[in-house]
């Protein structure tokens, strides 16, 4: 069996745009439209600000998400990665590891105007990062020895900027090496008290792959047998746990599908809390009008990979920051309890300590049901229980939120979604001309157009 490099490197070079079914098509617009969307609504946000600061200082001629100037490409792929990630609002995938696929979005709308890609050039290379990112998480956890998810979605904005930049496959399988010795990422970035980093990790991974993928094409090589040598990805990262049947099946060139296993999130938290959220929804409407002050107990069933991410750190049970409050179990129930809503908004610094909201996190008990346990990560599981003082008490379960695979958006709800995002940030023109080249963007000869739409 070749090396794992040599495998997914082939795979990118050999898959075109004819191998894509009508619905991978579909999906991908779907992705590009709503990661516009949650891009450009982080414009405003701290980490982006100061990301664009920074970038100033180095002269290039690629566009950026929502912004007239320009930057290096490298800069470029890191600001709007950061965009797409900021919110935690972009999609997601669930197996051995947890992604979000969604990152490479960013990187391709740098690297696009950079080669000034057409439409149908940037569909196929979302189509293969997304196809290897969700076969390289069927295949080992990183979380579960201490690394992060993004070591897995730098291979996949290498294999999305090198498809664009129309490397050889020497010249590919090279990046990749560059790129998987060179740039690992701690889980540290997740533990306690978040960070702007939480958002920008993946970024960063963005920005060295564009890096490793313009050094391979000038003809700079990296280390032989980057994932199986003695030192290398699988032995170092993973322990030695690597399921090669998923990865092995590119061999034969399967056409990519996995897009649509993934997830499209109608909350801005953290997916292992979208059912909850949902759930807690349907228990404010069950019960009627009540407020905060007359909850006796929240009990909230969940899995152990939800207690471990968004429920175990003492910070997540009286979060200060945004990035905490969006991985945080509790905080996101006892939101939609008290507002009967979860949407940006509230992760203004006084919504996100609102004393109710506090209140109700107090009156939270979080356990592990081991019955639902067993149906992760094929359902997302959670069930909410509030109990008034007066004795009223309600319950609701939810497995598969909207958004769902098993319970998916449709195209007029990807849209709202969009909208919602970006009113009072596009005008309503705008936001029709961009919904209109994203659904028709294989008709696209040049993707700076859509960076161009979407300017502020």
């Amino acid at each position: 069996m070749p090396e794992l490099s040599e495998i997914i490197a082939k795979y990118t070079m050999e898959v075109g745009f004819d191998d894509l079914s009508g619905n991978v098509v579909k999906e991908v617009k779907r992705r590009i439209l709503d990661s516009i969307g949650v891009a450009l609504a982080s414009y405003s946000a701290e980490p982006v600000k100061y990301a664009r600061i920074a970038s100033m200082g180095f002269k290039g001629n690629v566009p950026i998400l929502g912004y007239l100037n320009t930057t290096t490409v490298d800069w470029a792929a890191f600001i709007d990665t950061l965009m797409v990630r900021y919110l935690d609002f972009n999609d997601t995938y669930l197996s051995k590891e947890p992604l979000h696929p969604s990152d490479i979005i960013g990187t391709a709308l740098a690297v696009g105007p950079y080669v000034k890609a057409n439409g149908r050039d940037l569909v196929v290379a979302l189509a293969i990062g997304y196809e290897v990112g969700v076969r390289l998480c069927d295949s080992a956890s990183l979380r579960l020895r201490g690394w992060d998810h993004v070591n897995y979605t730098g291979i996949s904005h290498v294999l999305t900027a090198g498809k664009l930049m129309k490397l050889n496959l020497n010249e590919l399988v090279n990046a990749i090496s560059i790129h998987v010795t060179s740039h690992i990422t701690t889980r540290q970035t997740r533990v306690g008290e978040l960070s702007h980093w939480k958002a920008a990790a993946t970024a960063n991974q963005a920005r060295n792959a564009v890096f490793s993928v313009i050094a391979a094409s000038s003809g700079l090589t990296g280390p032989s047998k980057p994932f199986e040598g003695e030192m290398g990805f699988i032995r170092q990262l993973l322990g030695g746990e690597f399921d090669f049947s998923h990865i092995k099946d590119l061999e034969n060139l399967v056409k990519p599908t996995l897009i649509l296993k993934t997830y499209i999130k109608p909350y801005p938290v953290e997916y292992h809390a979208q059912s909850a959220v949902e759930a807690a929804l349907k228990v404010r409407s069950s019960l009627g009008p009540f407020n905060a002050d007359d909850v006796d107990q929240v009990e909230v069933r969940t899995f152990k990979a939800a207690y471990d991410i968004i429920v175990k750190d003492p910070e997540k049970w009286d979060p200060k920051t945004k990035e905490t409050a969006d991985h945080s179990l509790m905080w996101a129930v006892a939101t939609a309890l008290v507002n009967g809503d979860l949407w940006l908004t509230h992760y203004e610094y006084d919504r996100i300590r609102d004393p109710r909201v506090l209140m109700l996190i107090k009156r939270t008990r979080v356990e592990v049901d081991p019955e639902l346990d067993k149906l992760y990560p094929s359902a997302v599981p959670n069930v909410v229980r509030v109990r008034l003082k007066d004795g009223r008490e309600a319950e609701a379960r939810v497995d598969y939120p909207k958004g769902h695979p098993m319970n998916p958006m449709t195209d007029e709800e990807v849209e709202y979604k969009f909208r919602r995002l970006t009113t009072g940030i596009l005008t309503r023109s705008q936001q029709d001309r961009l919904i209109k080249m994203v659904w028709s963007i294989d008709e696209v000869e040049d993707v700076t157009q859509v960076i161009k739409g979407t300017v502020i």
